[in-house]
């Protein structure tokens, strides 16, 4: 069996230029689910996951017939099997489930509150850093979590209290299920981009989904509906291509050095791009409680940003020691 690559090196920090990158990806996510609520009036949410990842997995795997990127990726291929077989588990399990929970979620509540709950995303990094990794905790990350998990309460039940468990409440639920498993697959994924290609990963990972998806479709939500509208189209490259391969393929690249920390928290860039496309394209209100919610999760956001990291020895030791053998 191959031996793997050694860790590459990692940076303390994404750097001030992929900041602006990554805050200029995630405002194109923020337009994700309002895409996926206009495809899902004419499919179903398993069809509408499956037929994204089914155009990225297209999409990726033709790159490779380009000789030029066939040289540069191949070799960044993880050939290590259990490696390799992670990557596939990511794809076959991870990814079909976190989608499925976006888009069901999304369908039940609304595209701007199932974005701004994506947003919680670095708070759930951190939580598991600290499961994973085992991450000392300074009171400010202790406290910035806690405002970020008392954030994501206040958007799922609309309130400090549940006055009523509704059909949007589950929805709401749904994406934070949703949340916390592509949590644990983006942790997961950094533990092999700091020995392979991204880009490669990726492309495991989206034809692996494709498959899966598709196979579950079938099971779940029957044929798909092949009669497509020029707007069903239009969401779909937007999904597929913008979303997904061009998104992506960054976040990946970046991925191989930059701390997933320091990447998780330009998520919260979605939120006010969450609450502009959600309120003046698909016309959602905007209660009161998504905007303290949001709040909430960004005050947490800011405070885990302010504690100070462990060492980036120690944190490289405890990536080693939990990383797939």
């Amino acid at each position: 069996m191959p031996k793997p690559p050694p860790i590459r090196e990692q940076y303390g920090a994404a750097g001030t230029g992929a900041v602006a990158v990554l805050v200029f990806l995630n405002i194109l996510w923020a337009g994700a689910n309002p895409a996926a609520l206009v495809m899902m009036q004419n499919h179903r949410p398993e069809w509408v996951a499956a037929f994204r990842f089914i155009g990225a997995g297209a999409m990726l795997a033709l790159l490779l017939a380009v000789p030029a990127a066939r040289r540069t990726l191949a070799p960044r291929f993880p050939r290590h099997l259990p490696h390799l077989l992670t990557a596939a588990a990511i794809g076959v399990m991870g990814v079909p489930a976190a989608y499925i929970c976006y888009f069901w979620g999304a369908k039940l509540s609304t595209a701007t509150e199932a974005t701004l709950l994506v947003s919680s995303s670095p708070i759930f990094y951190a939580l598991l850093a600290r499961l994973w990794l085992a991450e000392r905790f300074p009171a400010e990350k202790t406290l910035g979590i806690t405002l970020g998990i008392v954030g994501v309460w206040v958007i799922v039940n609309k309130g400090w209290l549940l006055q009523e468990f509704s059909g949007a409440t589950l929805g709401n639920l749904l994406v934070l299920l949703g949340v916390l498993i592509e949590s644990v697959n983006v942790v997961v994924a950094k533990s092999l981009a700091m020995r392979y290609s991204g880009v490669a990963l990726l492309t495991i990972e989206a034809c692996c989904a494709a498959v899966s998806l598709t196979v579950i479709s079938l099971l779940f939500a029957g044929a798909p509906n092949l009669r497509w509208t020029p707007l069903d189209a239009g969401m779909w490259f937007y999904l597929a291509f913008v979303c997904t391969v061009f998104a992506f393929s960054i976040w990946f690249y970046l991925m191989e050095r930059a701390p997933v920390g320091a990447m998780g928290v330009t998520i919260f860039a979605q939120t006010p791009a969450a609450a502009f496309i959600g309120y003046f394209l698909l016309r959602e209100e905007l209660h009161p409680t998504i905007w303290l919610g949001a709040g909430l999760i960004i005050g947490g956001i800011l405070l885990t940003l302010r504690a100070k990291p462990v060492s980036t020895a120690a944190a490289r030791g405890g990536a080693r020691d939990r990383e797939p053998a």
